[in-house]
């Protein structure tokens, strides 16, 4: 069959460009969340393997409590880190099916054009093997 142009052609092409640069932005942001949830992970880790001194100067329990204290805020920070990106992968998938509706759209409205021009060409052959048979009636008289 062959390909019919339309003027839909381009506006589809642009559509679905658009669905794959979100859907990019959705991986991209993705990766981003899986390396800080391992990060956090590696954190936690770290945390739950603190042990407090058991004796010791002043100095050393001080310096226990400000890495802990420390990592207890690295931990909170990829945490917030993590809400910020979930927010962000939320508005990248409204997106998507924003610009994924317009694309089906475009594509329903390309469809109809070719159902149309498809329908036109069978309309103009009908019409020329009824003007053939026409002629081929009057030919044999």
């Amino acid at each position: 069959m062959a390909k019919f142009k339309t003027k839909f052609d381009s506006i589809v092409k642009l559509k679905k460009l658009k669905i794959d640069e979100v859907n990019k932005d959705i991986s991209k942001l993705n990766s981003q969340l899986n390396k800080i949830n391992q990060e956090l992970l590696q954190i936690e880790q770290e945390i739950s393997e603190f042990e407090y001194p058991k004796n010791g100067n002043f100095s050393l329990i001080t310096q226990f409590k400000m890495l802990l204290n420390a990592k207890i805020l690295e931990l909170n920070q990829k945490k917030e880190n993590i809400k910020f990106l979930e927010n962000q992968k939320k508005i990248l998938l409204e997106k998507l099916k924003e610009v994924n509706f317009e694309y089906e759209k475009m594509k329903y409205l390309q469809g109809e054009e070719i159902k149309k021009e498809i329908k036109k060409i069978k309309q103009q052959e009908a019409k020329n093997l009824d003007e053939i048979a026409l002629m081929l009636h009057k030919g044999n008289r």
